[in-house]
């Protein structure tokens, strides 16, 4: 039998009340979703940074963030 904690973390990955995402931003250089959201990410930029977690910073958020202005977004037109 399940533990109620195990239901409570699954009730918490529900994504039907996310929308559509705009920018993904990945850190270590990964360049995939491993199924994150898949519906919501499918016209997503994703701004990839090498350095891992532990060395992400502010700064690098804001790249993120100033080279999202510059892109076209056509979400797939």
């Amino acid at each position: 039998m399940v533990g109620n904690g195990i239901w409570q973390a699954l009730a918490a990955l529900r994504s039907s009340d996310i929308s559509r995402m705009d920018l993904i931003v990945r850190w270590g250089g990964r360049r995939r979703l491993s199924g994150f959201l898949p519906v919501q990410s499918v016209y997503a930029d994703f701004y990839i940074r090498d350095e891992y977690w532990p060395d992400f910073e502010i700064e690098h958020f804001d790249h993120a963030l100033d080279w999202y202005k510059k892109q076209d977004r056509t979400l797939g037109g």
